[in-house]
């Protein structure tokens, strides 16, 4: 075999693994979500195991909110106006339940959830 034939194996080998690699990685997803007087704007999160999530979540009601989840040791208070960035990349499908801890919010119908799938 020459050389250039050679250097056009390894350099499809390459490519293929660079392939190989782009497709088994998700994209990210990103998602905004707010806290509204009382009430989440989503109840529903899907993504997939281990795709990146970028979820964004804007205070825009006139009380306090939190978001608590607690399989992924989120608990964040968000005052007024706040916005809180939580970056979580899960490695296993299920349900995760996401609330709003405050007294009353979760009773109220501040509760969501995540749902990874395969």
């Amino acid at each position: 075999m020459n050389v250039s034939k050679k250097v056009c194996l390894a350099l499809f080998a390459i490519l293929a693994l660079g392939l190989a690699s782009c497709a088994s990685t998700p994209e990210p997803l990103r998602i905004t979500m707010e806290a509204q007087d009382i009430m989440w704007s989503l109840h529903e999160i899907q993504a997939k195991v281990n795709q990146p999530v970028e979820l964004t979540i804007k205070n825009t009601g006139a009380l306090d909110h939190d978001i608590v989840i607690e399989e992924l040791g989120v608990d964040l208070l968000l005052s007024p106006g706040d916005v809180e960035i939580v970056n979580f990349t899960v490695d296993h499908a299920g349900t995760i339940e996401f609330i709003c801890s405050i007294p009353g919010h979760e009773e109220a119908g501040m509760v969501g959830h995540i749902i990874i799938s395969e």
